[in-house]
C-alpha cells in the first residue's frame, strides 16, 4: 500500500501522508489498517493510562492475538462508542455554529511522513477550514459513566490522544477539543491544554 501526501494549503513542511482513504472502506479493513501502527486513540493505552484498555489488550490487538477479547459491536446502541459515532457530526455542527468556523471530514488514515515515525497514525475527526488559529477539531461525547472523568477538565487519556495527533504533522500545530457538554479546550504544541 502506497501513502500519498495530504494536500494542504496551510502546511508547507512535511505534511501527513494519506495512508488510505476511509470514505468507502469497510470497517474490518479499517481495523486491519489501524493494526499497522499506533493511532491517536491508542496512545493512552500504549503508556498504560487508558481507563478502558490496558497495554496488554492493545498489544494483543496490534499483534492479532485478540481473538478471545470481547469486540466492540458498532451497532450496539448501549455502547459509548456507538453514541460517539452517532453524535460526532452533531458536535462538529455545533462547534461550527458556535465559532463560525467551517469544518470538513478528512476521510483518511493519516501517517507521519518521517519513515522513523511511520508507526504514528491518526484518524482526525474534522479539519477546520479557513481559520488561522485552529486547524483540527476533535469531537468528544461523554455518557453518564464517562462524564465523571471530565469533572476536573480534559481526562488524561484524552489529552494523550490529542497530543499524539498534534505530534504528527497530520494535525498541524493547533487543535480544538470540543466536548458535547459544550466545553472547548484549545491545545497547542507548546502549552498543552487551556480553556
Amino acid at each position: 500500500m502506497k501513502a500519498t501526501s495530504l494536500n494542504s494549503s496551510t502546511r508547507k513542511k512535511r505534511p501527513a501522508l494519506r495512508l488510505v482513504s476511509t470514505k468507502e472502506l469497510p470497517r474490518e479493513d479499517w481495523l486491519q489498517i489501524r493494526k499497522q501502527g499506533i493511532g491517536s486513540s491508542d496512545a493512552a493505552a500504549a503508556v498504560g493510562l487508558n481507563p478502558y484498555k490496558s497495554q496488554l489488550e492493545l498489544w494483543l490487538e496490534k499483534t492479532g492475538r485478540d481473538t478471545k477479547l470481547p469486540k466492540t459491536d458498532p451497532h450496539d446502541e448501549e455502547s459509548p462508542a456507538y453514541w460517539g459515532n452517532v453524535l460526532e457530526p452533531i458536535v462538529a455542527w455545533h462547534y461550527s455554529k458556535r465559532t463560525k468556523n467551517r469544518v470538513r471530514r478528512i476521510n483518511a488514515v493519516l501517517q507521519h511522513p518521517d519513515p522513523e515515525m511511520s508507526w504514528m497514525l491518526a484518524n482526525i475527526d474534522r479539519e477546520v477550514i479557513g481559520a488561522d488559529d485552529v486547524q483540527i477539531l476533535e469531537c468528544k461525547t461523554a455518557g453518564i459513566n464517562g462524564a465523571r472523568l471530565w469533572k476536573e477538565g480534559v481526562p488524561e487519556y484524552v489529552q494523550l490522544q490529542v497530543m499524539h495527533s498534534s505530534l504528527s504533522p497530520a494535525s498541524r500545530r493547533l487543535m480544538w477539543l470540543y466536548c458535547s457538554a459544550v466545553r472547548r479546550w484549545r491545545f497547542t504544541e507548546s502549552s498543552g491544554t487551556s480553556r
